[in-house]
């Protein structure tokens, strides 16, 4: 066995016979059983404190989600209400209004009016 042991490294030399020598040093002791290891110990039930900073992190992003909403909502309104005015103004050019009724044509009539049929 020693020839076989002199063909590793020598740190591994180094390291078996100190292995060895612990072994023929001190008596084989019988091993104990270990003890199994006790059972963890159960979750402590949240305190009360516990409750309240869960909540007022909730109430903080319920509020956080609102907020949102509120600004989504503000902004789909203004987009409506452009629209809406550029609706108004788009029927406003095609309808005569009570000032105009003295004049004969609307801005269609002059459109159309001013179409030359020549190209077709």
């Amino acid at each position: 066995m020693n020839d076989a042991i002199s063909k590793l490294p020598p740190e591994l030399q180094e390291r078996l016979a100190s292995i060895m020598a612990g072994q023929k040093s001190a008596p084989a002791a019988p091993q104990q059983e270990a003890a199994p290891p006790a059972p963890p110990e159960p979750p402590k039930p949240p305190s009360l404190m516990d409750h309240v900073i869960a909540l007022r992190q909730e109430v903080a992003a319920l509020r956080n989600e609102v907020n949102q909403s509120c600004q989504q909502t503000a902004a789909s309104s203004q987009v409506i209400e452009a629209v809406g005015q550029a609706v108004a103004q788009l029927y406003g050019m095609f309808q005569p209004s009570a000032g105009e009724a003295t004049q004969s044509q609307t801005y269609s009539q002059n459109f159309q009016t001013s179409v030359d049929d020549s190209d077709y």
